[in-house]
């Protein structure tokens, strides 16, 4: 963990995790393997909840114009891919965090998902 912070803060993608108040996985959806291209693959929707710090100030630190009655919530897909080569044969391993607001926005009629 203390290396996941140590790096995350400076991942844009990865910003909202730091100082979150609740981070909520949803449910998975599964794909299966595709030999010889790739391994198993897991989507995971994610609401991460920021600390209610983040209703007075942004998560840069500066103090926000006017103060907002709720933390800030992000919503996030996680990506992950099962490797099928040694030494992490087996293992689950992070591909890619997407920030639901510009990821999905306007490609498959999208734009409203995630605030």
């Amino acid at each position: 963990v203390e290396r996941f912070c140590e790096h995350g803060v400076l991942s844009p993608a990865l910003q909202p995790f730091m100082g979150a108040h609740r981070v909520e996985l949803g449910e998975a959806t599964y794909t299966d393997a595709r030999p010889p291209l790739r391994g198993a693959m897991m989507s995971y929707p994610v609401l991460i909840r920021g600390a209610p710090i983040l209703a007075l100030q942004h998560p840069s630190g500066m103090v926000r114009q006017g103060i907002v009655s709720e933390p800030p919530e992000v919503r996030m897909v996680m990506r992950l891919e099962q490797q099928r080569r040694p030494p992490n044969q087996g293992c689950w391993l992070v591909k890619e965090v997407l920030d639901v607001r510009h990821a999905f926005a306007g490609d498959m009629g999208n734009s409203g998902v995630g605030g």
